[in-house]
């Protein structure tokens, strides 16, 4: 067990007695001249760069601080060096400072000796990128696969089985509590002031950040989503109609759709509402607007669930085997089967940045720009054969993304470049199949999977990239899955 800085066990004493001993230093030979002029003395000693998380081979320069009876200064000398040679690697500088190189992953204690005499530390933990920093297990009830992200940095999810819940969560440790609310596959969205919704059969509630009930509508669908309003209300499917429901929970009016729905409502630039659905065979969308008016039906080639992306005044739709993209005014702007796909496969909810749209089905992860041409697909990163929602890829800042992919035992998560789908890394979860993705600022991953038994659980991953804050880049278009633009 490395030292335990004195001034760490003794900030608030120190503080008290730092006039004491400088005024009692001037009297005294031993006392060092300090940073300030005088008979100033040093009464402690502090590592300046705290507590880090590193992968391996990234490297940190730590620096260290004298504190004297006048005041802080720099340090006359430091050694410095570690509690675990395997996991960290320390080399002293010239200028007092030390180079912390990660090799292996675990934790270790960077320790430097200040001027002779003050000891302190900090912690370092090595990671592996997607590697889990925590996990949150929930017994025989199935997960939402998308957590939805408050301004709060809170994480909030459902669980479904007899008793359906909203857990609200902390970001670094996964604790949390739970109230009763609905259930939905893609689970929750956020509004303002990260008041939640929530969906299942007949049942549309709204949680105040807190996560107790506000109210609760009798409709709404298990296999999709509420997109948010833009006076706090929602719109959300059940049966065969598409629903308003008002920010106090009433049900404003109801639209029928001529059939089943099949994705999410999308709340478009103006306003409007955008919604596909099924019947006989064939696929549909029907734009309606905020007073319930049907503006167009449209048959298209064909939809998956989820949500479609909002990009410019079009919306791009997943399709078994492919993807295509509508205009406002109810005309197909093109339409792609993927290469190496079969025409059944089911396709996740696009994103975008704003120039180029990323999809994945079962087979692989695509790129696309938003005019329908084809930028690259990496098969060997597929979801993999399901007979549920295929998990959405969420787009990074620096290029890159983080998506569900198949693996040996299941599914794990890959990060992969934007402009070629070159691997970056892949998750060491193992032993479960991961669903879907949201990004924290922080650059945490928190992935919802499915584990043996009919459990599931919330993982949060190690990992630093920070979420893309233009475009749709997330299922529902941000990490609250507003699905309104």
């Amino acid at each position: 067990m490395p030292p335990i800085s004195a001034v760490r066990r003794h900030a608030p004493l120190l503080a008290a007695m730092t006039t004491v001993l400088a005024m009692a230093c001037s009297s005294k030979q031993t006392c060092e001249d300090g940073p300030f002029g005088g008979a100033t003395c040093t009464v402690g000693g502090r590592i300046v760069t705290g507590d880090v998380v590193l992968f391996s081979g990234e490297q940190i320069v730590y620096s260290a601080q004298a504190l004297y009876g006048f005041g802080p200064g720099l340090p006359s000398a430091a050694v410095w060096t570690t509690s675990d040679p395997a996991v960290i690697e320390v080399e002293n500088l010239a200028d007092n400072t030390a180079r912390v190189t990660a090799l292996d992953t675990g934790t270790a204690w960077v320790i430097a000796l200040i001027n002779a005499e003050f000891v302190d530390s900090a912690v370092v933990t090595v990671a592996r990128p997607g590697s889990a920093r925590w996990r949150r297990a929930f017994g025989g009830v199935p997960i939402g696969f998308y957590p939805a992200l408050g301004v709060d940095s809170l994480i909030r999810v459902v669980t479904g089985g007899a008793a359906p819940a909203l857990w609200v969560l902390a970001p670094d440790s996964g604790v949390g509590t739970s109230v009763a609310s609905c259930f939905s596959t893609l689970g929750p969205s956020l509004g303002t002031a990260d008041v939640a919704y929530t969906t299942g059969v007949q049942c549309t509630r709204q949680h105040d950040q807190a996560g107790d009930s506000l109210w609760a509508a009798p409709v709404g669908s298990a296999a999709l989503g509420v997109a948010v309003a833009d006076d706090g209300g929602a719109f959300t499917v059940g049966g065969d109609s598409l629903y308003r429901i008002a920010s106090t929970g009433s049900v404003t009016w109801g639209a029928p759709l001529g059939g089943t729905p099949r994705t999410a409502p999308v709340v478009g630039p103006g306003g409007d509402v955008y919604v596909g659905w099924t019947a006989g065979g064939a696929d549909s969308v029907s734009r309606f607007g905020i007073d319930a008016t049907l503006r167009w039906s449209v048959a298209v080639p064909g939809l998956s669930p989820g949500s479609p992306a909002v990009a410019a005044g079009r919306l791009v739709f997943g399709r078994p085997g492919g993807l295509f993209a509508l205009d406002s005014s109810m005309t197909i702007a093109w339409d792609r089967a993927f290469p190496a796909s079969t025409a059944t496969s089911r396709t996740s909810s696009p994103v975008h940045d704003g120039l180029i749209a990323f999809v994945q089905n079962e087979e692989a992860l695509y790129s696309y720009a938003l005019d329908g041409t084809l930028l690259w697909y990496a098969d060997s990163l597929g979801y993999g054969p399901t007979t549920e929602t295929v998990g959405s890829p969420v787009l990074l800042s620096g290029l890159s993304l983080v998506v569900p992919c198949v693996a040996s035992t299941g599914r794990e998560v890959c990060a992969v470049g934007q402009v070629d789908g070159r691997l970056i890394w892949r998750s060491p979860l193992g032993g479960g199949s991961v669903n879907g993705l949201v990004v924290g600022r922080s650059g945490t991953i928190f992935a919802t999977r499915t584990l043996s038994g009919g459990a599931s659980e919330l993982a949060g991953l190690w990992s630093r990239a920070q979420p893309m804050t233009i475009g749709w880049p997330a299922e529902g278009g941000s990490p609250q899955h507003t699905r309104r633009r």
